[in-house]
């Protein structure tokens, strides 16, 4: 042995003299240099041997050495992969036993043999094992190495194993990692961790599953065709005793139950408590999966260790029916193909037995105790799940001598003598085939279609014709076959059976609408050709699914099934939906495409669009009557298979409620897109039957609420207790977005089911502002809800009830108005001294003398020119403040030294300034002294607006005046303001001030505090024209 590793560690370094012609190539191949090699190799010198060594090849020294590129260059170059030194020691050997993983793999890929023994009978798996090298050794036994191959001295490569690669040969490498692979579908991972020793490792914890258990259950398909490929057990038990096939059943996957089936899975397989995959798909009503277990011959009849059938642990009536009906239908077809006449009528006087025994049932009003009830005409039309065969394509098929008889017993029972397989054969396609004679001429006698055409387009004629039977060509000719086509020039039984059908799907796959339009001409029967060879799909199915709309087109007008299914129940909408194809799918469903049409796992169009993030093919299918609550096999609605952020096919998918969201939370943007004229007035169903408005009035989102009344939303609707959308504005004192209610038209006196009006809500809630809005635009505080009360008694607060108070006192008086007061006599004229210098007569108010008496206007001198006294001035503001029931408020304004005439200009935030705090107090303080100095006196001793006579020709006599206004009209730019007014010209006003001292203003006061106690003389001195 270590004169074996001695021979094979020098071997490397040996390379020919400096004499050899072929040491440049040993040493190019020897430091990886591509180019040299290239250059250096030849047909004759691609296997040369180095004669002064142990007579390697360039790939002995390639390999050994790790350089792959030249590794890939001799091979291609035809370098000999079994070649030998003179220790028998291939290529794969040196690669394997210097660990070059990445050579290894090639050299397999290539075809080097991973049991290739040297002299002393080790393989490369011995050299890698002894080596510890892991990598290696995974790649070997994933590319078949016999890991119990033993050398010259007995020893395996477990034997020889050093520590780091023992665990790759017990199996144990890694088992948790490929457990976990395969339970989460980590293909790529699985793959590299994969071997035939670690494949059916059991967990070391919980149920002591397999990988494939696993995968089985956690629907892992692609894991579930890796493992059953790498060698994966169908038959192995976890610690219950259940089969992966079990897995898979219980949680109702039905790709991975077929490929389990498919791989030998026992159907009737049962765990330690003698459970059948049937009694877990059963229990659990996985009706797709039962079917398919039935199919493959499951025996619904086997009890459980509590005595229970498949069809006694169903949950429903309906499904135990289901599944009896099945097991008897699959039994009929097996004794159809056996042509047992006494069987097949076992099975139809069974069913006609339990359907006399339900009609004496339901006469005497009792249940029927057995399930399973049928007719007999379903029964001999019962269709195979898996071929689609009929009991009548199985007597047809069968080559037992009562073929006839059972057929003849099937057509008097009801059995269709045209329907077709999965293939497209009717039974006298599958008659013809096997050239039963007999078969044949019965069901043309009883109605077969002699020119009915098969998913390749043949019609029986030419099946015969392929077969060379010369009798049934005669037999079908003799009942009118036709000649012009299939049966004259018959296509080879082969992967391309049908011409002109592959050529039909090619075109309808590219797009070649001309190349179809030649073929559908001479063969208008392929326009529903199967892809028999892949997943059995139409021409239609590929022009949807390859959105080829001109074809598909085409295809419809030729008569195309817009219901046709593939293998995996997929119809051509299907195909369009999910790549997103809008157009195309428009025109699938105008054709009369199912929008609901499921596939075997369930999955709808609208399922595939939701998955694939097809927002706009979403609305479609939606329009078109798709159903939104479906679920799929594994319980899913397709809102629950959308993409995470895809917000676009979740709102299409949401419908309503998305809008509704949308005006809940602001999204301005997101309620635009959303916004429709037939779900602007949607509501919400599930609570109070709100609208989008009612919403977004209550969050207080204005811009949505602009967004929704610009589309045409109801201002007047009204939700489950009777409220308008101004009702949730009013309550929540949403001010800007009642205004806006408002000035859209909604009623301000709206009342809920209870007599509430908006009014009432802000009164309640104390909304001072919306209260104030309301009354201006036309709410009546006097109406009473149905327990009669008014807003006033239901207001807690002190400024609204004064508020409320105020507009019911205003109401009153505008009832009872006084008579109007006879018009004042004209002010007499006086002369006014112009900017100019002129002297221009105007009727200007004259001030009496004792107007500035009163205290609360003008100079703080009384008539007689002395100064007015505090004490006069307070009992003024005492008697204003007494009259609107304020007195508590004198002290404060006393303090601050506000008069009368001062209150009239100050406004809200100035009272709230100087410590007036209630809005009712500080409305009823504004309105009372604007009311009280407008009805002292007619007089105004201010600033005075008055009309200038005009001169001659309508000029106004100051001419300073016209050649001001002339210049200021000349710099007028046309222009409207935010609120749509016009504007053209300037209003130019003339104003006459009477300069006279007076009390400081609001404004002076704050201005200017340190002349608060300055006085003039009073008097006016002089009046000008500005």
């Amino acid at each position: 042995m270590s004169s074996r590793r001695s021979i094979l560690g020098s071997a490397l370094d040996a390379l020919p003299p400096p004499s050899d012609p072929l040491r440049e190539l040993f040493e190019a191949c020897k430091t990886g240099d591509a180019v040299r090699v290239k250059k250096l190799i030849t047909p004759q010198t691609v296997n040369a041997r180095d004669t002064a060594g142990r007579k390697s090849t360039p790939l002995h020294f390639a390999a050994g050495y790790g350089r792959r590129e030249v590794v890939e260059i001799l091979i291609a170059a035809g370098a000999a992969l079994q070649a030998r030194d003179d220790g028998g020691l291939q290529p794969l050997h040196n690669a394997c036993s210097f660990g070059h993983a990445d050579v290894v793999r090639a050299l397999l890929g290539a075809g080097a043999a991973p049991a290739a023994r040297d002299n002393w009978g080790y393989t490369p798996l011995h050299e890698a094992a002894a080596k510890g090298k892991v990598d290696v050794c995974i790649a070997l036994l994933q590319h078949g190495a016999d890991p119990n191959i033993r050398n010259t001295e007995g020893k395996t490569p477990l034997d020889l194993a050093d520590s780091a690669t023992r665990p790759v040969l017990t199996g144990e490498y890694c088992a948790a990692d490929v457990l976990e692979a395969a339970r989460s579908g980590a293909d790529d991972r699985l793959a590299s961790l994969l071997t035939p020793l670690n494949v059916n490792v059991h967990a070391s914890d919980g149920r002591r599953s397999t990988p494939l258990h696993l995968a089985a259950g956690y629907n892992r398909a692609r894991a579930v065709r890796l493992l059953l490929q790498r060698g994966a057990d169908v038959h192995a038990k976890d610690k219950g005793g259940l089969v992966p096939l079990h897995n898979a059943c219980s949680y109702g996957h039905y790709e991975v139950t077929e490929l389990l089936v498919r791989a030998g899975a026992d159907v009737n397989a049962t765990d330690l408590w003698a459970f059948t995959p049937l009694h877990e798909a059963a229990s659990k009503a996985r009706l797709e999966v039962c079917s398919l277990l039935l199919s493959e011959g499951a025996d619904p009849t086997l009890l459980n260790c509590h005595g229970k059938s498949a069809l006694d642990v169903a949950p429903t009536r309906e499904l135990q029916e289901r599944l009896a009906f099945e097991y008897r239908g699959h039994c009929l077809l097996e004794a159809c193909r056996l042509a047992e006449p006494a069987r097949v009528k076992k099975q139809l006087t069974a069913v006609s037995g339990h359907q006399h025994q339900n009609s004496q049932a339901s006469t005497s009003g009792s249940t029927p105790s057995l399930p399973g009830e049928c007719s007999v005409e379903a029964l001999v039309n019962f269709q195979h799940v898996g071929t689609g065969d009929r009991p009548l394509h199985c007597a047809a098929s069968s080559v037992y001598p009562k073929r006839k008889q059972v057929m003849e017993m099937l057509i008097r029972k009801g059995a269709r003598v045209n329907e077709k397989n999965k293939d497209g054969q009717t039974p006298l396609h599958v008659a013809t085939e096997h050239a039963h004679l007999d078969a044949m001429d019965l069901l043309l006698r009883h109605g077969a279609k002699v020119n009915a055409c098969d998913g390749r387009g043949s019609s029986a004629l030419a099946v015969a014709a392929r077969r060379d039977s010369a009798a049934a060509c005669r037999l079908l000719l003799a009942c009118g076959a036709d000649t012009t086509a299939d049966a004259m020039y018959p296509q080879p039984d082969d992967a391309c059976a049908n011409a002109a059908a592959l050529r039909l799907l090619e075109a309808a796959r590219t797009g070649d609408v001309e190349n179809a339009r030649t073929i559908l001409d001479a063969r208008p029967r392929l326009v529903n050709c199967r892809d028999v060879d892949g997943r059995h799909s139409t021409p239609l199915h590929f022009a949807a699914g390859y959105n080829r709309l001109p074809l598909a087109q085409l295809l419809l007008q030729r008569g195309a099934d817009v219901h046709a299914k593939d293998k995996g129940g997929l119809v051509p909408l299907h195909n369009a939906c999910s790549y997103g194809h809008y157009e195309l799918t428009e025109l699938l469903v105008s054709a009369g495409a199912g929008v609901n049409a499921a596939d075997l796992w369930r999955f709808t169009p609208l399922h595939e669009a939701a998955a694939k993030g097809k927002a706009d093919i979403v609305r479609l299918l939606l329009k078109h009557g798709a159903d939104p609550t479906r679920r799929n096999r594994d319980g899913l609605t397709p809102l629950q298979l959308v993409r995470a952020g895809d917000s676009d096919t979740a709102d299409a998918l949401r419908g309503d409620a998305a809008l509704l969201d949308a005006a809940k939370r602001g999204d301005l943007a997101r309620a635009r897109k959303l916004i429709t004229p037939q779900n602007v007035n949607c509501r919400d169903t599930h609570g109070r039957n709100s609208t989008p408005l009612h919403l977004a009035a209550g969050y207080n989102n204005l811009e949505v609420a602009e967004a929704l009344l610009e589309a045409g939303a109801g201002v007047s609707a009204r939700d489950k207790g009777g409220l308008v959308p101004l009702h949730n504005a009013a309550s929540y004192g949403h001010v800007e977005l009642a205004a806006l209610l408002l000035r859209a038209g909604t009623p301000p006196n709206a009342a809920d089911r209870w007599g509430f009006t908006p009014l009432h809500e802000a009164a309640h809630k104390a909304r001072t502002q919306l209260c104030a809005l309301l009354l201006a635009h036309g709410a009546d505080p006097y109406l009473k809800n149905q327990e009669g009360q008014t807003a006033l008694d239901l207001a807690g607060a002190e400024d609204v009830r004064s508020l409320l108070q105020d507009a019911m006192t205003s109401a009153a008086g505008s009832v009872a108005a006084p008579a109007p007061l006879p018009p004042p006599l004209p002010p007499p004229q006086q002369p006014v001294l112009m900017p100019s210098g002129d002297t221009v007569p105007l009727a200007l108010p004259v001030v009496p003398s004792n107007y500035w008496a009163e205290g609360s206007r003008g100079s703080l001198e009384d008539a007689a020119g002395r100064p007015a006294s505090a004490l006069s001035t307070s009992e003024s503001l005492q008697t204003f403040l007494s009259s609107i029931g304020l007195e508590q408020l004198t002290q404060v304004l006393e303090r601050e030294q506000i008069t009368v005439d001062i209150l009239s200009e100050m406004s809200h935030e100035d009272l709230r300034a100087v410590g007036v705090a209630a809005y009712g107090h500080r409305h009823r303080l504004l309105k009372a002294a604007r009311h009280s100095l407008q009805a002292a006196s007619e007089w105004y001793g201010g600033t005075t607006l008055v009309e200038v006579a005009p001169g001659a020709e309508g000029e106004c006599a100051d001419s300073e005046y016209s050649i001001v206004e002339r210049e200021m009209q000349g710099t007028v730019r046309a222009h409207r303001d935010h609120a749509g007014g016009s504007f053209t010209h300037y209003n130019v006003v003339r104003v006459c001030m009477s300069r006279t001292a007076s009390t400081p203003s609001w404004s002076g006061r704050c201005r200017a505090p340190s002349a608060r106690t300055g006085t003039t003389r009073g008097g006016a001195s002089r009046t000008i024209m500005l």
